[in-house]
């Protein structure tokens, strides 16, 4: 394969156990494929298309996965080491049991998935759609989550204390017994009128 590829189709191709280092892929379509066991590692993918992928065990580190989509793919136990994922979409995936360290997540649709129990360790997440997502349990350090959409989120029993959470819109997110620091009760009682006065 070559290093780079431009607007090709992959149609059922194995990819499994693959280990990819600094492939170059824009305006691709992966159709049907199988990335199961796959190690991708400084892989770039603009505007491409994972439709029905299976990812299983799969570990993408250090990549750019930009403006790309994954509909109907399976992402069950995937990693997400330093990547930038700005702009894409896993709104119409099952994307259980996912782990995600570090990178950028601004601006993904990440909208209606079921990310309960997950932890989040220093993800921009900035502007990123997690409208009713299941975030129930999981743990927010050091994030970036400001101007996030979280419309009918479940942060139920979930710990955000140490993120950003400015531009975000408390009132509407499902919360109980959830672990915030002061700053962010500070933003969360001025989105509901009140002003704190030291």
């Amino acid at each position: 394969m070559e290093d780079e590829a431009l607007s090709q189709t992959f149609s059922g191709e194995d990819f499994s156990c693959v280990h990819w280092q600094k492939r170059r892929f824009s305006g691709c379509l992966f159709a049907g494929c199988d990335f199961s066991d796959a190690l991708l590692e400084g892989c770039q993918f603009a505007a491409c298309r994972f439709r029905a992928c299976r990812f299983h065990g799969t570990l993408f580190r250090r990549c750019a996965v930009v403006n790309s989509a994954f509909p109907y793919a399976s992402l069950f136990a995937v990693s997400f080491e330093e990547c930038k994922m700005t702009g894409s979409s896993l709104a119409e995936a099952d994307a259980s049991a996912l782990t995600v360290q570090g990178g950028a997540w601004s601006l993904t649709d990440l909208h209606g998935l079921k990310l309960a129990r997950m932890e989040w360790r220093g993800v921009s997440l900035a502007g990123a759609d997690l409208r009713e997502c299941d975030l129930s349990r999981s743990r927010f350090l050091d994030c970036d989550l400001s101007s996030a959409q979280l419309t009918n989120a479940d942060l139920r029993e979930s710990d955000l204390r140490g993120s950003r959470m400015d531009g975000v819109d408390f009132p509407h997110i499902r919360m109980k017994n959830t672990k915030i620091d002061l700053e962010q009760a500070v933003l969360l009682a001025e989105s509901m009128g009140a002003r704190f006065q030291p």
